[in-house]
């Protein structure tokens, strides 16, 4: 893989995380018009258009780590330099830490592999 495709590789990885705080943050931001819409309910379209830009986080971050879980459980596989005890333990790493195991796994195994 050259340097450019990894650096691009690991950018992807890390942007869940990135995505994931953003989507914290534009919940807390969502709080006072929550707070406010207690007052007085709001119409349909002014709660949707409200919550239009969490949702599209949301989407997209789900699509960007089940798409990265494929590559990475690809690229694992393909990967002849790891045993099958240490894929297995990849697996367990990507289902139960979900989005953290994949910068850990760039850096180990496609940022430090040897050409």
């Amino acid at each position: 893989m050259s340097r450019s495709s990894k650096i691009f590789t690991g950018l992807l990885s890390f942007l869940p995380l990135i995505l994931i705080g953003v989507l914290i943050f534009q919940v807390f931001a969502l709080f006072p018009q929550f707070f406010e819409w207690d007052k007085h309910e709001p119409e349909a379209y002014t709660v949707f258009a409200t919550i239009t830009p969490l949702l599209i986080t949301g989407i997209l971050t789900g699509v960007l780590s089940l798409g990265l879980l494929v590559f990475f459980i690809i690229h694992m596989i393909n990967n002849k330099k790891l045993d099958s005890t240490e894929r297995l333990v990849w697996i367990l790493v990507f289902l139960f830490a979900g989005v953290i195991g994949y910068p850990v796994y760039w850096y180990l195994r496609i940022w430090n592999e040897k050409e």
